[in-house]
């Protein structure tokens, strides 16, 4: 029996809270969050068997237990204390990794970012909150989900807002989408800030219709002026293969795992 007390998070369809034994936490879903949806995050929890992805311990048709790790996330942890270059370079390579092996068991996150990235006890990385995700080998997304500062310029098109009688999202569209979410991590961790403000046309956004128009040189030209920070030309090709605005000519994970940045650059960063 597991009881829950302080709440931990509040997220938009779960809350989290501790539990009186210490190396546990309770997700409680909100209401309408439907039961196949709890369901299809307990599939893919048991599936996705890894010391990078955090673990089910058990479940109701209510709440799940998981395994409590630290309490803070990548997020606070870089709001905290200045990381150096090469242990950035081990957190994005072993962030590559990891999303790869989601990849590889027919998963999409969609809602890749820094807050659901968890440091355990040894200091590992621990990608958390499978609310949103989708197995694509009976992918049934219908709807654009996540985060929106993290969300590519795909997701926003009309055709794929979806609704009760549209056609379920590409699921091609799907893995490029976390590609570039985690571009957008990536950014963040190395840079300091996000990239751009949103891709969502109606936010106009000057940075995003530099990367829109490929207009690469002014818009590392307009980041730097902005950052006040030199970014050496292979961070700049590093970062620029996820942001890609056409999904087509983004990046996959394989490939980005051997670009010059990360060269010689471990792919299991542990924090301390």
């Amino acid at each position: 029996m597991h009881n829950k007390t302080t709440l931990l998070s509040e997220g938009s369809s779960s809350n989290v809270f501790l539990t009186e034994d210490p190396n546990y936490v309770i997700k409680e879903y909100k209401s309408f969050y439907s039961i196949q949806s709890r369901m299809k995050e307990v599939q893919i929890l048991e599936l996705l068997k890894s010391n990078h992805i955090v673990k089910l311990i058990t479940y109701t048709d209510n709440y799940l237990v998981l395994e409590r790790l630290q309490t803070h996330d990548l997020f606070e942890v870089l709001q905290s204390q200045k990381l150096n270059t090469p242990m950035i370079k081990e957190i994005c390579k072993t962030l590559i990794k990891i999303i790869n092996y989601v990849h590889q068991n027919q998963v999409v996150h969609r809602d890749i970012k820094l807050e659901n990235i968890l440091i355990d006890k040894e200091g590992a990385l621990v990608l958390c909150d499978f609310g949103f995700a989708e197995p694509l080998s009976n992918c049934t997304a219908k709807r654009t989900v996540g985060t929106l500062n993290y969300m590519p310029p795909e997701l926003h098109q009309e055709t794929l807002l979806g609704g009760h009688n549209s056609e379920n999202i590409n699921t091609q569209v799907l893995i490029k989408s976390d590609v570039f979410s985690l571009g957008v991590t990536l950014f963040q961790l190395i840079l300091g800030f996000l990239p751009f403000k949103s891709t969502k046309p109606s936010a106009n956004c000057k940075l995003w219709k530099l990367i829109q128009q490929k207009k690469w040189q002014q818009y590392w030209a307009l980041v730097q002026k902005l950052s006040k920070q030199q970014i050496d030309l292979i961070t700049q090709n590093f970062l620029e293969q996820f942001l890609q605005p056409d999904s087509t000519t983004r990046t996959t994970l394989d490939i980005i795992y051997d670009h010059p940045y990360l060269q010689e650059v471990k792919d299991d960063a542990h924090l301390f």
